[in-house]
């Protein structure tokens, strides 16, 4: 589900999440060490308004390496007149043209032509004294990307103010009726138009995280890191404005404990009733989010195998 847009300003913008605990119901026992506590099943379509199942001709990709996309950018620039020698550049950067300066850090890159690095750092901005000469200027702000090429006079400081032309997307993935469960979420934003269409160029385990993007088309792709479910939506980005997108999961909880000795060897494997492989873990405890089925979980503790089937 995607609520809409609110205003971005990242020299006073909180992002967080709260988390919910909730209750769960016991499914089965085994040789009582095996315990395995489960959701009621939830029905329902896998998203509301443009949300989908998630399509794997995205993140199917080779490359799943998040990649910065090239901002449609433009810049101010104000020239001061100094003494010979004290030559610099004073750089900064804003959202959108009519935006307050991005108090937080942009990761600044400064080179010369031939390649020598001058100057490297995350700050919202940069000021250093450099000799007069050309340089390259490389912005990276979040999944937003940049370079530019200035030249700097004799007696002269430079200051330039790019307009980055970007937007933020808060994603919140939840279990339908239920909240955010206890199992780490995973979300994956591919761009739907430019250049770079059809390459991941952000991520987040965070639910609640603002990832910051140049305006555009994207496709948003939600998963637990155990479980089987995944969705996704589609969203456009406005320069300057955040996209909440709210993702309800059709699906249940599982959480598979177990209540024997606390410095056991436990190895879990859970599978479809088709036989289908869903989770291949290691600890005392996972926990799950599950699309409806019926499943058989395995707990392997030294040379014993302990069995449960439960249904979502």
């Amino acid at each position: 589900m995607i609520k809409g847009t609110a205003n971005l300003h990242d020299h006073s913008t909180r992002a967080g999440h709260d988390r919910r605990h909730h209750s769960a119901r016991t499914a089965a026992k085994v040789a009582a060490v095996l315990s395995f506590v489960a959701a009621m099943a939830l029905l329902g379509p896998s998203l509301a308004h443009s949300a989908q199942p998630a399509a794997t001709e995205l993140s199917s990709a080779p490359d799943l390496t998040p990649a910065g996309l090239e901002a449609e950018a433009s810049h101010d620039i104000a020239i001061e007149n100094v003494e010979p020698g004290r030559e610099g550049l004073s750089l900064s950067a804003r959202l959108t043209d009519d935006g307050g300066l991005i108090e937080r850090a942009i990761t600044w890159t400064i080179s010369s032509t031939e390649g020598q690095m001058i100057f490297s750092g995350g700050s919202p901005g940069a000021d250093i004294a450099v000799p007069p000469g050309d340089y390259l200027v490389d912005i990276r702000y979040g999944a937003v990307h940049l370079a530019s090429t200035v030249t700097l006079l004799e007696g002269n400081r430079l200051m330039v103010s790019y307009v980055l032309n970007a937007g933020g997307i808060r994603i919140l993935p939840r279990v339908k009726d239920i909240g955010l469960p206890a199992a780490r979420s995973e979300s994956r934003i591919f761009a739907l138009s430019g250049k770079r269409k059809g390459t991941l160029v952000a991520t987040s385990s965070v639910p609640g995280e603002i990832l910051r993007v140049p305006e555009g088309d994207y496709r948003v792709e939600s998963s637990f890191e155990t479980g089987n479910v995944n969705a996704a939506a589609e969203v456009h980005v406005k320069a300057g404005r955040m996209s909440a997108v709210e993702i309800d999961h059709a699906a249940g909880l599982a959480r598979l404990a177990f209540v024997g000795a606390p410095d056991a060897d436990v190895h879990w494997s859970v599978q479809e009733n088709s036989g289908e492989a869903v989770l291949s873990s290691a600890g005392l405890t996972t926990d799950m989010v599950l699309r409806p089925g019926t499943y058989t979980a395995r707990a392997i503790i030294g040379a014993e195998t302990l069995t449960a089937t439960f249904a979502i």
